[in-house]
């Protein structure tokens, strides 16, 4: 399903054979060639989230925990971590995916452990410099502990409320704007 498409094309600028992806809610893309550009204000998102989560609910919640926090974003959704897996190593459809601005992963998850993607993530060359932050109904100090020495910048235990899942909004937000240093509570 296309959310919008609102292409500009500059005269004589399309050359033939040029690829335009469309905007979908399976796999968002901005990207366009042969001189053609998305011009639609909310296709311009100020902040790209990767999310590596198997719960289409915890992603619904997110959602709009962030769009309550005002933030223009755009949200990657991966459902587990043999998508991630080829995200991050830029195979298949994911060979021209551009690098997000934060990268959002389950502990939990099928085919591979939040664990093995945060190893994949920290040796990954395109992605060091991008924050990762990782959230999981866990909350044992030993799973923070572990996370913190593998460069995670925020552990946030997953809420059962929802006003307290609106918070995670406010917590993601902070870590766009702020430094990226270690943070696990």
């Amino acid at each position: 399903m296309i959310s919008f498409v609102y292409v500009h094309q500059e005269p004589g600028s399309l050359a033939s054979g040029a690829v335009i992806r469309l905007w979908n809610e399976k796999q968002p893309s901005m990207v366009v060639g042969g001189g053609v550009s998305l011009k639609h204000a909310s296709a311009v998102p100020v902040a790209r989230i990767l999310v590596i989560e198997d719960n289409g609910s915890d992603v619904f919640l997110l959602d709009r925990a962030l769009k309550k926090q005002d933030l223009r974003f755009e949200l990657v959704h991966l459902l587990n971590g043999g998508e991630a897996l080829a995200f991050i190593r830029r195979q298949g459809a994911y060979a021209d995916a551009a690098i997000p601005d934060l990268i959002l992963v389950d502990l939990n998850l099928s085919k591979y452990t939040g664990e093995d993607i945060l190893r994949e993530i920290r040796s990954a060359r395109h992605l060091g410099g991008v924050p990762v932050c990782v959230w999981s109904s866990s909350r044992s100090w030993r799973d923070q502990a572990l996370l913190k020495n593998r460069g995670v910048s925020q552990f946030i235990t997953k809420p059962a409320g929802l006003g307290q899942f609106m918070e995670i909004g406010t917590i993601i937000k902070d870590l766009l704007a702020g430094p990226r240093e270690s943070r696990v509570g």
